[in-house]
């Protein structure tokens, strides 16, 4: 195919541009999925040979989107041009209703001498006349801007499928009508209902209309001027049946007496007096005569609707449930409450209440009951009631008895239009119940008999919407003590009951009324000396309105969701942020002392906002000034503990953990003194807040001195302690040496008396003793061992076997057994001398030196073995020998025992 189209198209070596139109694809493709490849096939594979040399167009109707097997090769047409509304009605001005130049004039004057007639036409809908179609009217001519309008609301709910909304099928269907007038007198227009003749076969064959309807209006149609009126008639009322009346697509459109009129009159200069005159009766022909309509009482007159036997199945189930509501005053009476309780809540929805500079937002409660709840007197309610169950008078007497200091509202409403809104109340609730139970139908009767009750219940729940809005609007609101509230809207009415009773619930409110508490907890946390300055407070933090409140809400102490809860109550009603700034300034200037969850103090920067709630506020009954901080940090100075003006009581914690460290380091276990007394430390820890920052001022030289004394001990104990330690370790090493006990003695009485810390330092006098022991004792040791050694290594030197060997061997031999070096000690210092001693105890020499003989014995043998390897070691037999015969047995098994060996080899023994 590619070799094709390249020798067709290619002129001198050269491919030109070239524009591909594939003209109605989706009729060609239909709902075959091979064609639908096919297509996507050629054109991938001729655009990646060609490149961009070569275009291809799909061309179609607006059914294209509609079709599913087109989606498939979309992603291969990449440029979609949709056809809009507008190209289509300029094509069919252009190629079916162009006029010529001449005929315009006496168009115009026909159409302006009949404007009156033109712009009645369906009046009060979506569709009727406008300004804007005196500039297109002779364009359209024979066609009305209205009827057109119609047409097309009419072939897009109709066109399912896609095809008769195509713009070969308009053009086909527009010039169908512009021939039937053609020979017409000028001021004849198409009529309505023709539209019904050009798609009657398709929605016959697509199953939206039935064979039923289609046959009785084929028979009238075929008979005299009234049978084709009433055909006509008919024709209407099908088509006007499928638009849509949801609240969102309704164009308002109903088939009543005069819609039908308006869509039927076809002579504009005849006028349609005569047409509108016969219309009624031929209605009541159909309905009581034919029985081919029903007839539906609405707002904007009779409406008429096909009737078959699925429609009157449908209108029999609602009559039904009319006459059911309709005897059920009580289930009537909750869909009224429902309806009056969400236009309440629609309306608060708008109420917006604020309080002060600080726009402190309040809540209006709404109340339904017959009475007001208990704590009316902590919120704002609006008490909602109606002349349905209450009285006028009732509800002016309440709001009268409430008192000019309540902060209720009084809401009532007049019972207006009680029996119209009843009505459309029955009808809604039975039209809703008859869709419920007869289902969707799958017949095209059951769905318009189905289309027409959704008619009637969205016609009811407009006109519910319409008279609940007329009732709330006019609602009376009434402030307590009996004052009316003006407003034109319920929603203004009760915005401006609101405001009042703000002021009268929260009527403490302007005393925290202030911007900048926000800024006031920030100093606060910053260690500010005057954090109410940005509210404009320069006095002391306790005579401030808010705060002096507080301090007289704490009493005895309080936690601080109780505060909270407190001041954001009637009467105060204060922001959050005064009621935390409030706090936050008493504790920076030592007014509240602030707990915690684990009951320890927290000074204002310690102090988390989300942590308020958890933690204790206590008043302080004690005042610690400037000066008395200043003397206080030279106690934490003198204890080693870092404190910040501002943060005493933060650090005080600090402080007496630093003072009990400095104590327990002061004294300890014998030799150690004994602890300092700790029962001041203790009488601070049971104190809190300014009260431990007064007693630490009280006792401050005590401390000051103590603390210096405690630092002096400790240092003095950690110098000397490790001499006491290392002294006990080398007494244990010394305990079987005979002077031991003396020295252990003298340890003894120095723990006895606690006399770690005495002037002469006893401990390391008795330490340079045991070390002299130790030292001695030590290097009697090394001595006789390597006395032994030598011996030892002078023997193994005679050994004739030792002096054949090398130089390497020897040392080989004896780095192999440990003989390779003589042994040496560091005896220096009292801790080398323990480290010896731990490496080898004095106890252990002994045994260390007499081991030398055997591992010199083992040097030996390995020498005789390197040079005779067969050489054996004979292990001569071990006993006590008493006397001769003794003896003479020995030495005949011992020479066995040889004589056994040296069959095998050399021998050594």
């Amino acid at each position: 195919m590619i070799r094709a189209v390249k020798d067709a198209l290619t002129n001198e070596d050269v491919f030109p541009l070239t524009l591909i139109v594939l003209d109605e694809v989706q009729q060609f493709i239909g709902d075959s999925g091979d064609r639908a490849y096919s297509i996507q096939e050629v054109v991938e594979s001729c655009s990646k040979h060609f490149g961009g040399r070569l275009l291809f167009v799909g061309t179609g109707q607006t059914a294209m989107s509609g079709t599913p097997s087109l989606q498939k090769i979309k992603g291969r047409f990449t440029v979609p041009v949709q056809l809009s509304d507008t190209d289509v009605e300029a094509v069919i001005r252009k190629i079916i209703l162009q006029k010529q130049q001449s005929a315009v004039p006496a168009i115009q004057k026909a159409l302006t001498d009949n404007l009156g007639e033109v712009s009645r036409h369906l009046r009060g809908t979506k569709l009727e006349h406008t300004t804007d179609d005196e500039q297109i009217m002779v364009a359209d001519y024979p066609l009305l801007p209205v009827r057109r309008r119609f047409w097309e609301k009419v072939l897009h709910k109709l066109d399912e499928s896609g095809t008769i909304s195509q713009l070969r099928n308009q053009l086909r269907i527009v010039h169908e009508a512009a021939c039937a007038t053609a020979e017409q007198p000028l001021g004849q227009v198409v009529s309505g209902d023709f539209i019904y003749d050009q798609l009657s076969t398709d929605l016959l064959q697509t199953g939206l209309l039935s064979r039923e309807v289609y046959d009785r209006i084929g028979k009238l149609a075929a008979g005299d001027d009234d049978a084709r009126l009433k055909a006509s008639l008919l024709k209407l009322v099908y088509l006007i049946g499928k638009l849509p009346t949801d609240p969102m697509a309704d164009i308002g459109l109903r088939a009543t007496e005069d819609s039908l009129a308006d869509l039927l009159v076809t002579d504009l200069a005849g006028g349609s007096s005569a047409l509108r005159k016969r219309i009624p009766a031929l209605l009541d022909a159909l309905h009581d005569k034919d029985g081919l309509v029903m007839a539906i009482a609405t707002p904007a007159g009779t409406e008429y609707r096909l009737q078959t036997a699925e429609s009157s199945a449908w209108h029999d189930e609602y009559r039904k449930q009319v006459s059911e509501l309709s005897a059920n005053t009580q289930r009537l009476e909750m869909e009224r409450i429902d309806l009056f309780k969400a236009a309440y809540r629609d309306a608060l929805k708008g109420v917006h209440l604020t309080q002060g500079q600080t726009k402190e937002a309040r809540t209006l409660t709404p109340c339904y009951d017959d009475i007001l709840p208990a704590d009316a007197d902590k919120q704002i309610y609006a008490w909602f009631r109606d002349d349905w169950s209450s009285s006028e008078a009732e509800i002016k007497g309440d709001a009268r008895n409430a008192g000019p200091t309540s902060s209720s509202i009084f809401v009532f409403l007049p019972a207006q239009s009680r029996n119209e809104l009843r009505s459309a109340i029955i009808e809604h609730k039975a039209a809703q119940l008859t869709l419920e139970t007869r289902g969707i139908p799958a017949t095209p009767e059951g769905q318009d008999a189905r289309s027409a009750m959704e008619t009637r219940r969205n016609d009811a729940a407009r006109r519910i919407a319409q008279i609940v809005k007329a009732v709330v609007r006019g609602a009376q609101v009434y402030q307590g003590g009996g004052q009316t509230v003006d407003g034109s809207e319920l929603t203004d009415k009760l915005q401006a009951a609101g405001g009042a009773s703000i002021v009268r619930l929260y009527g403490d409110f302007d005393t925290a009324d202030q911007l900048g508490w926000d800024k006031v907890i920030e100093r606060a946390r910053k260690g500010e000396t005057q954090p109410l300055q940005p509210i404009k407070h320069s006095a002391d933090t306790d005579q401030h309105p808010v705060c002096a409140a507080i301090l007289k809400q704490l009493g005895a102490g309080k936690k601080g969701s109780d505060v909270r809860d407190h001041f954001k109550a009637p009467p105060y009603g204060w922001p959050q942020d005064a009621v935390d700034g409030a706090l936050y300034a008493l504790i920076a200037s030592g007014h509240v002392l602030a707990l915690n969850n684990l009951s320890k103090p927290v000074d204002a920067k310690g102090l988390e906002r989300r942590q308020i709630t958890q933690s204790t506020f206590k008043p302080e009954t004690v005042t610690i000034s400037p000066v008395q901080k200043i003397q206080i940090r030279k106690v934490f100075q003198a204890a080693g503990v870092t404190c910040q003006p501002g943060t005493e009581i933060e650090r005080a914690p600090e402080l007496l953990r630093v003072l009990r460290e400095l104590v327990a380091k002061a004294g300890g276990e014998a030799p150690k003194p004994a602890l300092p007394d700790q029962k001041g430390i203790d009488d601070l820890q049971a104190l809190a807040g300014n009260a431990l920052l007064a007693e630490l001022f009280s006792q401050r030289d005590a401390l000051i001195q103590g603390s210096a004394d405690w630092q002096t001990t400790g240092q003095q104990i950690a110098k000397r302690w490790p001499v006491w330690t290392l002294l006990q370790d080398l007494l244990d090493h010394a305990k079987d040496l005979g002077p031991c006990k003396e020295l252990q003695g003298e340890a003894a009485e120095i723990q006895k008396q606690r006399a770690l810390l005495a002037g002469h330092d006893p401990v390391q006098a008795l330490l340079d003793k045991t070390v002299d022991l130790l030292r001695t004792s030590l290097n009697h040791h090394v001595a006789a061992y390597r006395t032994t050694y030598d011996a030892e290594l002078a023997a193994l030197e005679q050994d004739s076997n030792w002096q054949s060997l090398t130089a390497e061997q020897c040392q080989s031999i004896l780095a192999k057994h440990g003989l390779n070096e003589t042994v040496s000690v560091d005896v220096s210092t009292p801790e080398r001398i323990l480290d010896e001693l731990e490496r080898c105890a004095l106890s252990q020499w002994a045994d260390r030196t007499q081991a030398l003989k055997g591992r010199f014995e083992q040097a030996r043998l390995e020498a005789a073995k390197l040079l005779e390897p067969k050489v054996q070691r004979v292990d001569l037999p071990r006993r006590t020998l008493t006397d001769e015969t003794d003896l003479a047995a020995w030495l005949k098994e011992a020479e066995q025992r040889i004589r056994d060996k040296l069959s095998e080899g050399p021998v050594m023994i």
